[in-house]
């Protein structure tokens, strides 16, 4: 359960990335370590121009018990 709790709080601090060609998404939720494998090898590959990133980071959890 603790590892759990522990990928959790890392997923929700670390920011994930979109990738899109002509804003439809190639892949979505990468990790800054895929997004850059990914990203150098794609950026060569098709038009740049069309060749889109998001990076989205995650607000921290708020207690939702009211």
């Amino acid at each position: 359960m603790a590892l759990k709790s522990l990928l959790l709080k890392e997923k929700m601090t670390n920011p994930t990335y979109h990738i899109y060609l002509q804003n439809n998404c190639l892949f979505k939720d990468l990790t800054e370590w895929e997004f850059n494998i990914i990203w150098r090898r794609i950026y060569k590959s098709y038009f740049t121009e069309d060749l889109t990133y998001e990076k989205v980071v995650e607000p921290d959890m708020v207690d939702a018990s009211y």
